[in-house]
């Protein structure tokens, strides 16, 4: 199977589960779609590049603040989570690189943490973190009982997982702020 092919199928059954799962979740409806839209465009162009486009992380932390107004959720704490979600990643690359030396986390990830932040605040940060945390190490567990070998300084897009964080968060752990 091509990789292209192999992309769709594990983001569809990555996100299939949470998207049924919808339906015996409070979240509004049509909000929900625009997230996962957005969610499930930037999982498919971390996959293939290994980035996360600015345009993509624009449109995260736009319509997140858009969603929290139009819900009438509290807007200091998702201004404040799209601040910390930011800072969070920019301080945990420079840690790294003063460790190792070389860069280790994208910028995108921490612009696309700003626009998680944006959606669920900043009590919806550590479970997104937690869950795109365990999915990646989840992946890699697989991999290796598969037989394929993890090098240490091999890149993986880390995007795909952060999007199931934040789509499970928004379904089922934030319900304090919206």
């Amino acid at each position: 199977m091509r990789k292209v092919e192999t992309a769709h199928i594990i983001v569809a059954v990555v996100f299939l589960v949470p998207l049924v799962a919808l339906m015996f979740s409070r979240a509004p409806v049509m909000v929900s779609f625009v997230l996962y839209a957005n969610l499930y465009a930037l999982a498919l162009y971390d996959w293939h590049s290994f980035r996360l486009p600015n345009l993509l992380n624009a449109s995260l932390l736009i319509t997140g603040f858009m969603g929290t107004y139009a819900l009438g959720g509290d807007m200091v704490a998702h201004l404040i989570g799209a601040v910390v979600g930011f800072a969070f990643i920019v301080l945990l690359d420079l840690a790294y690189r003063r460790l190792r030396g070389r860069a280790g986390i994208g910028m995108g990830d921490a612009k696309f943490l700003a626009g998680a932040g944006a959606w669920v605040g900043w009590v919806g940060l550590p479970p997104i973190l937690f869950i795109a945390s365990m999915a990646g190490l989840g992946a890699i567990l697989i991999k290796s009982i598969a037989g394929k070998r993890h090098e240490r300084a091999e890149q993986m897009p880390f995007g795909p997982y952060l999007c199931l964080g934040l789509w499970l968060t928004w379904l089922y752990f934030n319900r304090i702020n919206i």
